[in-house]
C-alpha cells in the first residue's frame, strides 16, 4: 500500500486527515487521537512509493491496523470500531455544553427581572453570603428558590425533549452554573474603561478628602490646645468669615456675572443651532443592508458544509446555514462593525446576477452593537417562535429575519424583491 508517495499527480497525504481525525477520536479518545495518527503518517511514510493513488480507504485500512496497538498500550483493550464509554460521555458532555452555552441567552431573555437577579446572582456564588431574603424587597414578586430548577425548566421550554434530557442527564448542577457564568462573562464584558476611570477617580477623591479631614482636625487641635467650648468655636466659625464686601465690589462681580451668563448661553444657543440632534441608530436590517459593501470576504467555498464548520472554527458559532433556491455559497466574509464586534456573513450568488448575503448575528453580538444598530421590540417579540421568516421593509434596503436559537438570522439582497427573496429562502 503505497502512502509515501510526493508526487504532483497524487493528492497531498494530509487530506484524509479530515476523515481521519474524527475516527481516530472515536477509537481511542481525543487525549490519545493524536499520537495515534502521528503513528499511522509514520507508517504511511515508511512505506514503499507504488504506482496509483493513495486513497481513503487505504489510510482508513492504516488507522484501523495501528488503533488495536494503542488501545492496548492504554490498557484499553478493545476492538476497532468499540467506542468505549468515556469517548461517549466526552461527546455528550461536549454537545450538552455547546447547546447549553447557545440558549442560555434565550432562556435569561424569557425570564422576568427577579428571575434573572436570581440567576445572575446564584453564577456569581455570592447567593449564600449575601441570601435571598435581603433581596426579597427589590421585587414585587417572590423570589424563586432553585435557580438551577429554574434554569432548566427555561432551557426545556426552548429545547426539544432530547435536547432537554441531554443536558439534565449529563450536565450538573455545578456544570450547568459554570456554563452561566461564562455566558454571563460575553454577554457583560467587557466593563466600560470610562466606569473604571471614574471609579478610580472617586476612590482617590475620597481618600484625598478624608486624609485632609485628619490632617486638619491636628492642626486645629494643636499639641497643647485645651478643651473648647461651644461658645468658642462659635467665635472662631464667625472669625474665618469673610469681611462685608462694598457696593461697589458687588456690582463688579453682579456685571461680571451677567456677562459669564450672557456668554453661555449665545455659545449654547449657536452649537444647539449649528447641530442636528443625534439620529436613533438604523434599525438591524437597514444596517445589514447598508453594510454590504463592506464585508470583508475570508473563506472561498461552494459547499455549505465548508462554510458553516469555518464559522464554527473562527467564531465559534455552530450554525445550520439557510437553503436559498437558485442560489449557491460562495464563501464567507467578516464585517467590523465596532472595536468589539464582528459580525459573520456568508455569501451568495444565484442566475441573473442575483446577490444575496446573510449576517449570522447572536443576542450577545446585537448587545455589543447597541447605539451602532437596534433589532426593536416588536421585531423581538416576532422572533420568539424559532425559524419563522420575519419580513422587515426599510427604506435603506429589505430583509428577512428568523431565528435559530440563540442566533439571529438577517439576509438581505440588493438585487432581489423581498417576495422573490422570501419564497427563495429555506430556514
Amino acid at each position: 500500500m503505497a502512502l509515501a508517495s510526493t508526487s504532483p499527480d497524487r493528492p497531498s497525504p494530509l487530506e484524509a486527515l479530515n476523515l481521519l481525525y474524527p475516527l481516530a477520536c472515536t477509537l481511542v479518545g481525543k487525549k490519545a487521537a493524536p499520537s495515534l495518527l502521528v503513528r499511522v503518517y509514520e507508517q504511511g511514510a515508511d512505506a514503499r512509493p507504488q504506482e496509483g493513488s493513495d486513497t481513503p480507504e487505504d489510510w482508513l485500512a492504516l488507522l484501523l491496523r495501528e488503533a488495536p496497538k494503542r488501545s492496548r498500550e492504554q490498557g484499553a483493550a478493545r476492538m476497532p470500531g468499540a467506542t468505549s464509554a468515556s469517548n461517549t460521555d466526552s461527546l455528550r458532555r461536549d454537545t450538552a455544553e455547546r447547546l447549553a452555552r447557545s440558549t442560555l441567552p434565550i432562556a435569561l431573555a424569557t425570564c422576568s427581572a427577579a428571575e434573572q437577579f436570581v440567576l445572575v446572582l446564584s453564577a456569581s456564588q455570592l447567593s449564600q453570603a449575601t441570601g435571598p431574603n435581603q433581596s426579597s424587597t427589590l421585587f414585587e414578586e417572590p423570589l424563586p428558590t432553585d435557580p438551577s430548577a429554574l434554569l432548566r425548566e427555561r432551557l426545556r421550554a426552548i429545547l426539544s425533549a432530547p435536547e432537554a434530557d441531554l443536558i439534565d442527564e449529563t450536565l450538573a448542577d455545578a456544570d450547568l452554573q459554570a456554563v452561566l457564568r461564562d455566558v454571563l462573562h460575553d454577554h457583560f464584558a467587557p466593563i466600560p474603561s470610562s466606569l473604571r476611570a471614574r471609579l478610580r477617580a472617586t476612590l482617590r477623591s475620597s481618600s484625598s478628602s478624608s486624609s485632609a479631614g485628619a490632617e486638619e482636625a491636628e492642626e486645629d487641635a494643636g499639641p497643647s490646645a485645651p478643651p473648647s467650648t461651644p461658645n468658642d468655636a462659635s467665635d472662631r466659625l464667625v472669625d474665618r468669615l469673610p469681611s462685608r464686601p462694598g457696593p461697589r465690589t458687588l456690582g463688579v462681580v453682579l456685571l461680571l456675572g451677567i456677562l459669564v451668563l450672557g456668554g453661555g448661553l449665545g455659545v449654547s444657543y449657536l452649537t444647539n443651532s449649528a447641530s442636528p440632534s443625534s439620529a436613533p441608530p438604523p434599525s438591524l436590517t437597514a444596517f445589514s443592508a447598508e453594510q454590504v459593501g463592506a464585508v470583508t470576504p475570508e473563506r472561498t467555498t461552494t459547499q455549505p458544509a465548508a462554510a458553516e464548520a469555518y464559522l464554527d472554527s473562527t467564531w465559534g458559532r455552530r450554525v445550520r446555514l439557510p437553503s436559498i433556491e437558485d442560489t449557491q455559497v460562495q464563501g464567507v466574509g467578516r464585517l467590523r462593525a465596532t472595536d468589539n464586534a464582528e459580525i459573520p456573513v456568508v455569501l451568495y450568488t444565484g442566475g441573473k446576477g442575483a446577490q444575496i448575503a446573510a449576517f449570522v448575528y447572536s443576542y450577545a453580538l446585537l448587545d455589543r452593537l447597541d447605539g451602532t444598530a437596534r433589532l426593536d421590540a416588536q421585531l423581538r417579540g416576532q422572533l420568539t417562535q424559532r425559524n419563522r421568516l420575519v419580513a422587515d421593509e426599510q427604506p435603506s434596503g429589505n430583509g428577512l429575519l428568523w431565528r435559530d436559537r440563540a442566533t439571529v438570522f438577517v439576509v438581505v439582497s440588493p438585487t432581489l424583491a423581498p417576495d422573490t427573496l422570501r419564497a427563495r429562502v429555506q430556514p
